[in-house]
């Protein structure tokens, strides 16, 4: 896929702290004497880490850092990690959990449970750009307005019944979300506006609203021409649409381009885990005006773009709080992400996005 390199130094940049900063008090509403976990691996550099420990700090919180190993396979694979238990034993004491590193892991959503509210800058993978990325695509951005944008389009999906994402000549594919709420998934768990905490847990850089989908809600083909979140070091661009054919929420049939179907179609087959095949569970629209295609997370935000999941949903789910227990959710080792770059999405036949517009 492209990959626009961004600015790498083995330095703090000064622009950081600031962005930092904001991300506790604009995004985390952080007060004093709260208990600050952060959580990283090797992949993020320490001056970061320690930038996110100094930062609470100076704010008047009682901040530590935890190391983890690097997991096996990227965020694909993160699912099914089988984590340090001294990871849960930190995680127990934070009132702000900083994920740097972990992703998906049981012990975050049971900090959530039990009232602790968590923030995953770079989107919870241990990630070596991660300045140029939050400088960029917050500092740069008016995060505010991206925000306000978010709620609007989350209140969008909660009213509506139905899905429909069009794509290539003729590819629909039509989702049931008829009683599922939208999600803003803009990054804060504070609203400024209101006063008030608005969600446990937030993922940065913002934003990417959305809805979250329980296992059999979409039936239909897609013709996906951006990212494939699925091997387990890299991320993969179609040379030629990816067609994939679902049927009551399963994948029955990849095509399209050659190479990457094949290799897919094989990958599935190994993983001999049937969930894996399940999707899509959850349906996004980047609305970030400075995210950029790179081989980090930030390509779910591309604005006009659509990202959708496949896989485990039973993790996520359980982190959003979405509908508590109420729904079935697909439960696989592996969560893996497709990306159309700008197709048509209605909602009950209003049309929400096309050509890169959001109406």
């Amino acid at each position: 896929m492209t990959i626009i390199a961004p600015d790498v130094s083995t330095r703090l940049k000064p622009d950081f702290v600031a962005v930092v900063h904001t991300i506790y008090t604009e995004f985390c509403n952080l007060q004093p004497d709260s208990r600050v976990l952060v959580m990283s691996d090797a992949r993020t550099p320490d001056y970061v880490v320690a930038t996110f420990q100094g930062m609470a700090q100076a704010l008047g919180a009682d901040a530590a850092t935890i190391e983890s190993t690097i997991p096996f396979g990227g965020p694909t694979y993160q699912p099914g990690v089988k984590w340090s238990p001294m990871l849960a034993g930190a995680a127990r004491a934070a009132d702000l959990l900083v994920d740097l590193g972990i992703g998906y892991a049981d012990f975050v959503v049971e900090a959530i449970e039990r009232g602790a509210r968590v923030i995953m800058p770079g989107d919870g993978i241990g990630n070596p750009y991660l300045e140029d990325i939050l400088i960029r695509t917050i500092r740069d951005v008016d995060i505010h307005k991206i925000r306000r944008e978010a709620d609007r389009i989350a209140a969008l999906f909660t009213q509506a019944r139905t899905c429909r994402l069009l794509t290539g000549e003729d590819d629909e594919l039509v989702i049931d979300i008829a009683g599922l709420p939208g999600t803003a998934a803009d990054g804060f768990l504070w609203d400024r506006d209101k006063g008030e905490f608005k969600s446990n847990y937030g993922i940065l850089p913002p934003a990417q609203p959305g809805i979250t989908l329980p296992r059999g809600r979409a039936t239909g083909t897609v013709s996906v021409d951006g990212t494939v979140l699925w091997h387990p070091i890299y991320h993969e661009e179609p040379r030629s649409p990816l067609k994939l054919r679902f049927d009551a929420g399963r994948l029955v049939d990849i095509g399209g381009d050659a190479y990457l179907s094949n290799r897919l179609r094989a990958w599935l087959q190994e993983l001999d885990d049937a969930a894996a095949s399940e999707g899509p569970n959850h349906l996004n629209i980047g609305i970030n005006p400075n995210a950029l295609l790179t081989q980090n997370q930030e390509w779910e935000r591309v604005y006009g773009s659509v990202t959708c999941g496949m896989g485990d949903m039973s993790i996520l789910a359980g982190l959003s709080s979405a509908l508590g227990g109420k729904l079935e959710w697909a439960k696989s080792r592996v969560h893996w992400d497709w990306t159309v770059n700008q197709p048509t999405v209605l909602l009950d036949d209003k049309v929400l996005l096309k050509d890169g517009r959001i109406f």
